[in-house]
């Protein structure tokens, strides 16, 4: 953020109407990055082969995402992501930091068990994470439209410690 050009205020007038969170300035389109491996780990609890296509996944910063997506106001979500308070933005980039390494050190955790034979483990390891990354969604998508909650902090606290 510089001190010339729009302010926050600006750009919550520039929001109004899109599917960008007025409050916040973020927009849960970015959540479909998430949502789609939590799709395919589903798929390769009953599918391993499904691993290769999940191995594919690469995490994507917010600019990324909607610099590669078809969404409408991709170029406005961009923009208005640097002036999104930080109280959301810092809190929403922990959020999405735990769920991309939890997805990242499952693909690896996964190759290895499929590799071994033991499918049971596979999908007992799909579902467990596929329930964390839902409840870290949740929390992104709570942070995008404004909610406050803190008491999943302690649930990334967790799965950052686990990752790390």
């Amino acid at each position: 953020m510089s001190d010339t050009g729009p302010s926050f205020e600006e750009f919550q007038k520039r929001v109004k109407g899109t599917n960008i969170c007025e409050q916040t300035l973020l927009a849960t389109d970015y959540l479909n990055h998430i949502n789609e491996p939590i799709m395919l780990l589903e798929m390769v609890a009953d599918m391993p082969e499904m691993l290769e296509e999940l191995a594919e996944w690469q995490p994507k910063t917010y600019a990324e995402h909607f610099r590669d997506s078809s969404f409408t106001d991709k170029d406005l979500a961009i923009e208005a992501y640097e002036w999104s308070p930080d109280r959301f933005r810092l809190r929403f980039e922990q959020t999405i930091d735990a769920a991309n390494q939890c997805i990242t050190t499952t693909i690896d955790a996964l190759g290895t068990l499929i590799e071994q034979e033991r499918l049971d483990d596979v999908r007992i390891l799909c579902a467990e994470v596929s329930a964390i990354l839902g409840g870290l969604v949740d929390q992104a998508g709570a942070i995008i439209h404004g909610t406050e909650d803190r008491s999943a902090q302690s649930q990334i606290d967790d799965i950052m410690d686990e990752a790390g």
